[in-house]
């Protein structure tokens, strides 16, 4: 038995210096964890005081941020219908009238001086003029002043005379005086009215749908 123990194996010095190893580890590990704690503290601590000071926002406005931060807008053409004005030059048919005066011409014109006779009565100056209306048919008044020159001055009186169609009326006068020639002039005709169908041309306003294009911001 004696010879036994002298052959065993002591392991209490390894024991030692595990224990020894493991206090050291450990109170390394606890300083390490205590500055850690320390570092996050005051981390934690800066952030309340930036928070306080700039305003901290509600959990809602915190959620709606991050929805914005993961939106992409754009803009785009987008395009609608307009109505557009524009002019057009229409035709339409018209009827202009206008009054033009009879056609005539004279077809007699016969002028007299006066006849002093001895042993027959006298004879007047006289002077007749026969108005022939053109018109195949319109008929109307003419008016005429017809008269004499007696030395420088112009004896006249006012006559009418209605002319039908195609027709003839004589203006006559007559005066017991020297003259020096015969007046006639016509100072009213009558008219008649000619229409005629024209085209003419009026401004329309219309209107057409055309495409325009418009600027909108589309978010994705």
């Amino acid at each position: 038995m004696f010879m036994a123990k002298e052959k065993g194996v002591n392991f209490i010095p390894y024991i030692i210096i595990a224990v020894v190893v493991l206090g050291i580890f450990g109170a390394v590990y606890y300083f390490y964890n205590e500055d850690q704690k320390s570092i996050t503290a005051n981390t934690i601590s800066e952030l309340e005081r930036q928070l306080e000071e700039q305003g901290q926002l509600t959990d809602e406005q915190e959620r709606q941020l991050e929805e914005l931060a993961q939106v992409t807008c754009k803009e785009v053409q987008v395009p609608y219908d307009a109505q557009e004005a524009y002019t057009e030059q229409e035709p339409y048919a018209d009827e202009v009238c206008e009054n033009i005066a009879l056609a005539y011409n004279k077809i007699d014109n016969y002028c007299t001086n006066f006849d002093d006779n001895i042993l027959f009565d006298d004879e007047p100056a006289k002077y007749s003029v026969t108005i022939n209306n053109l018109d195949s048919e319109n008929g109307g008044w003419f008016y005429a002043d017809i008269g004499f020159y007696i030395g420088e001055q112009v004896v006249k009186e006012s006559q009418q005379e209605y002319i039908y169609p195609s027709s003839s009326a004589t203006f006559y006068t007559e005066r017991m005086s020297y003259i020096e020639s015969c007046y006639f002039t016509i100072t009213e005709l009558p008219e008649k009215q000619e229409c005629e169908t024209v085209t003419k041309y009026q401004t329309i306003t219309k209107y057409r749908t055309i495409t325009k294009y418009k600027t909108e911001t589309v978010c994705e």
